[in-house]
């Protein structure tokens, strides 16, 4: 089911990009587009948060739920991260493209690089998100700290049997 909601996600995305954009599906490695170089780049971004959070929880970012444990690869961190995706990357690289701040020349074909200045640009803007208020359950909290609170709940889910509710925000 994640896979077909994936499908129909990228392809209203694919609807809302700027034609010049030329985004026609979500690539993960080795992308030759400037939007999926973004989405990777601030994809890793988040990831460290997420690690961070989990870690300072003494939880280990390398036994997930969902995703499959593999040598090397932080299957909890990638649980986590699906709740925060939308909110913290996805929106802030469609901005920076809609607005033009970010454009298809912004992207080295040499090694399909995105451009130093670029770079600081998109972490710039991801770490204003991650440090940006919102109300959640009842208190102004900012993504990090929702992040940190998600993390104590799944230790609690491990630890006490408590419900696990994951965190959701409509675009």
């Amino acid at each position: 089911m994640e896979g077909n909601a994936s499908t129909y996600y990228w392809m209203a995305i694919s609807e809302i990009l700027p034609d010049d954009v030329k985004f026609y599906q979500r690539v993960n490695r080795f992308p030759d587009d400037i939007t999926n170089a973004m989405l990777n780049y601030g994809y890793a971004i988040l990831a460290s948060e997420v690690t961070k959070h989990l870690v300072l929880n003494r939880l280990d970012p390398y036994c997930g739920f969902l995703h499959f444990d593999r040598d090397r690869r932080t299957s909890l961190t990638f649980d986590l991260i699906e709740e925060f995706r939308q909110q913290l990357v996805d929106k802030v690289v469609f901005s920076l493209i809609n607005t033009g701040q970010i454009t298809n020349d912004d992207l080295d074909k040499r090694n399909d690089s995105i451009s130093l200045e670029k770079r600081k640009l998109i972490i710039a803007k991801i770490l204003d998100k991650v440090n940006s208020k919102i109300n959640f359950e009842g208190e102004n909290l900012t993504y990090g700290e929702i992040i940190d609170k998600q993390a104590q709940k799944i230790v609690n889910f491990l630890v006490n049997d408590k419900e696990y509710n994951g965190f959701y925000l409509r675009w």
